[in-house]
């Protein structure tokens, strides 16, 4: 149940007259009273005009963003045919070699067949998106703990730290957020139907066999939690084990996903994802490396104080955190599995945080949290700058909408 804070007529006209001005402007400005409906609203309004702003080329360079492939294979879909399209589908069922999911092709294909506007493209994954991430972000707001501070927001940056800049790669992130969805319903609130919907993961993304596996091992083996904690502890040894366990058991899962396996364990693609990028690469490397040692020390601050986690709910979703971070450290060889399924942990550690904590203990932990992603924080305003116009956090929705709808720019 979604407790909204009460509104107050002055801040909805507010936030009415500056998203006129600028949705940029009125995100902001909702941040101050986050657990409003209308802010809510602004949230997602923000992100369909981000979406709706998303501007890449057709053209594949080094640097550019993933946004790039998929504008081009958008306007390849302009020219495929019904009858292409239902093939692929039915190949995709079959679980044969070829496309592992089918989400990106299924928005494509659709939208291709209104307009081969790719901004439109975009515009409806960021809507898709924001649904279910705003879904989530809807049960940290309601936790009875939640206040409009400071603290509160730097907790809210890391359940949403998945941001909506992540449609640039929508396929894995739109999963993710729905995934993070499921496991408060499953874990959270005991509501088993939602295994449905984790199913239909692998849908967006072809990795998501994993993530069931990983909740419904979770869901059945979770109480077993002295045993868990010390496989935590034990996974930073083995970690280096990982990629030749994974390689040397792949005969055993289903034909379709061994091409995945092999993929990425490669030793070609595991160098290419940890190859060195920009000219700050070596702080790249260690702000990960804090990144992660954060994460976990936060999740040993949990297991220091379970005996005071009283509430079986809470017990429940720290319980299946111990299992996926156990499951995350181990993973962490293959970069393209554990990097990113890390992410998946974060709005778990913050509204456990908020609900076991809240702002009494530890306070200076949660604010390290700007030092900690300060390399984050750094990379994430430059890739906005990539897929941006700088004039859109200056511009109104009576520009944006004629500008983006009506022409397709390079």
């Amino acid at each position: 149940m979604i407790n909204w804070a009460k509104e107050r007529p002055d801040d909805i006209k507010a936030k009415w007259i500056l998203f006129l001005i600028s949705p940029f402007f009125a995100f902001i400005y909702a941040l101050q009273r986050m657990n409003t409906k209308s802010s809510f609203v602004i949230f997602f309004l923000f992100a369909v005009f981000f979406g709706l702003s998303f501007t890449v080329t057709n053209e594949r360079t080094p640097g550019s963003p993933d946004g790039v492939t998929f504008r081009a294979e958008f306007e390849e879909y302009v020219i495929t045919s019904e009858v292409e399209f239902i093939d692929g589908f039915q190949n995709f069922l079959s679980f044969k070699d070829g496309k592992k999911d089918y989400y990106f092709d299924t928005v494509a294909f659709g939208v291709s067949r209104i307009t081969g506007n790719y901004h439109i493209m975009f515009m409806v994954f960021a809507m898709i998106f924001a649904f279910f991430q705003l879904k989530a972000f809807k049960i940290f707001i309601s936790n009875p703990n939640f206040r409009n501070t400071f603290f509160c927001l730097l907790l809210a940056f890391l359940f949403t730290y998945i941001q909506i800049f992540n449609i640039n790669g929508m396929r894995f992130w739109t999963a993710a957020w729905i995934g993070v969805y499921c496991i408060f319903q499953i874990f959270l609130y005991n509501n088993k139907r939602y295994f449905l919907l984790a199913l239909c993961t692998p849908f967006f993304h072809g990795t998501f066999w994993i993530y069931i596996l990983v909740i419904i091992l979770a869901y059945f083996l979770k109480r077993f939690e002295k045993i868990w904690i010390v496989l935590f502890f034990t996974s930073f040894l083995v970690s280096s084990l990982t990629v030749d366990f994974i390689i040397s058991n792949s005969s055993f899962v289903p034909q379709f996903l061994q091409n995945t396996i092999s993929f990425y364990t490669s030793q070609e693609r595991i160098m290419q994802v940890n190859a060195a990028g920009s000219g700050l690469w070596i702080l790249d490397r260690i702000f990960k490396f804090i990144t992660n040692l954060y994460i976990n020390l936060t999740l040993f601050l949990f297991i220091k104080n379970r005996k005071h986690i009283l509430v079986k709910s809470q017990k429940n979703l720290f319980q299946f955190l111990l299992v996926w971070l156990t499951f995350v450290n181990m993973a962490m060889p293959v970069p393209s599995l554990g990097n990113r399924y890390m992410l998946l942990s974060y709005p778990i550690i913050a509204y456990l945080w908020l609900s076991i904590f809240g702002e009494k203990k530890y306070r200076k932990w949660i604010y390290l949290l700007p030092f900690v992603f300060f390399m984050n924080i750094y990379h994430l305003m430059q890739l906005y700058s990539l897929v941006l116009d700088m004039t859109f956090y200056f511009s109104s929705p009576l520009f944006l909408l004629p500008k983006y709808l009506l022409t397709t720019f390079v």
